[in-house]
Parts: structure tokens; sequence; C-alpha cells
């Protein structure tokens, strides 16, 4: 999801897209959450896997789904 904002210059508006907070991601389903938030799950998932490597990108969508559900 892009969210833009009118500029008014002279007599043109302009629809400039807003950049998105250093400390957000949108997840895959447009929602924008804390980047941390999702960390911290993904890690939570890993750590109840036993710490078994090469599931991160897994975790990460998985971690999104779960926070944008509640």
């Amino acid at each position: 999801m892009i969210v833009a904002k009118v500029q008014k210059h002279s007599k043109q508006n302009k629809v400039v897209p807003s950049k998105p907070s250093a400390d957000t991601e949108t997840t895959t389903s447009g929602i924008r959450v804390p980047t941390n938030d999702i960390n911290v799950c993904a890690y939570h998932l890993y750590q109840n896997r036993g710490g078994k490597h090469g599931y991160d990108i897994q975790d990460w969508l998985k971690a999104e789904r779960q926070i944008t559900q509640r």
C-alpha cells in the first residue's frame, strides 16, 4: 500500500509518495507494523523450532501473519 500526499506548488498539485518510516515494515497484506515486532516474533518462532537454521523467510512471513491477525 503506497500512501501519497498532495503538495501544492504555485498553480499545480503534485502527488508525492510518502516515505515509509524507518522503523516500520509494510507487510505482504499491506498493513504497516513496527519492524521490531516482526523481528521479535520471528525470533520466537526460530527459538520454538529449536534454533534450526534455513527458515528465516518462512519465520518472517509467519510472524507478519500472526501480528496482522491480532
